[in-house]
């Protein structure tokens, strides 16, 4: 064999290692969890419009577009490391109903399909879940027009594949400022609450890791 042939084989041999090597370390490393790493905590899903009949159904969403974040600090991995998996999670500390609508004590809410985006200056990425979470809500107080419900203990989560879960590694951790978007479609159990918009205010946003590869 020429001096070429085997400097071209201890290269391919090399890479091979590398990749080995990476998924063996990756294999070690346990999930991680990044509490509110966009900020959301607190901030409100919002209706665009109000909830129509029809098992009462509409849309919510928020965007951090008017406050984008910097990128998330994650120590260094080794050998290029990257996670596979990523899922997000997040409960509601209470459901503000507003509108000239019925507002029952009690009813239930069906989070659906989630939509979560995330963009910088240089890339951009999104993944769709149907989630099929269930809340239960009950009447906390009730005003003019606006009644504030608290929430069961439940969690919404929905999770991204592969391709996915790196890209959005790759804009939360380089390329400047992120904006994260958060959209789901929703349906309530009361017909009554037609002609009203849902107000969801976030509680636990977290994002983990896992899968390291």
């Amino acid at each position: 064999m020429n001096m070429k042939k085997r400097a071209v084989l201890s290269v391919v041999v090399l890479g091979l290692s590398l990749v080995s090597c990476s998924r063996i370390v990756g294999a070690a490393i346990p999930p991680q969890t990044i509490s509110d790493p966009a900020g959301l905590e607190g901030k409100q899903l919002v209706a665009s419009s109000p909830l129509v009949v029809e098992s009462v159904r509409g849309t919510v969403s928020y965007s951090t577009a008017g406050a984008p974040f910097g990128d998330i600090q994650i120590p260094d991995l080794p050998f290029g490391i990257r996670p596979g998996g990523l899922e997000f999670r997040t409960g509601f500390s209470q459901i503000d109903v507003t509108g000239a609508c019925v507002k029952p004590q009690a009813f239930t809410v069906t989070v659906r399909d989630v939509k979560v985006d995330a963009s910088d200056a240089v890339a951009s990425a999104t993944f769709t879940q149907n989630a099929a979470a269930q809340f239960t809500l009950t009447r906390t107080s009730e005003g003019a027009g606006k009644a504030t419900y608290g929430v069961s203990d439940t969690k919404l989560s929905v999770s991204a594949d592969v391709a996915t879960a790196m890209k959005f590694f790759s804009i939360l951790t380089t390329g400047g400022q992120n904006t994260v978007s958060v959209m789901a479609t929703i349906s309530a159990s009361d017909n009554g609450l037609a002609g009203c918009t849902m107000g969801f205010t976030l509680k636990d946003v977290s994002v983990t890791l896992s899968k390291f590869q």
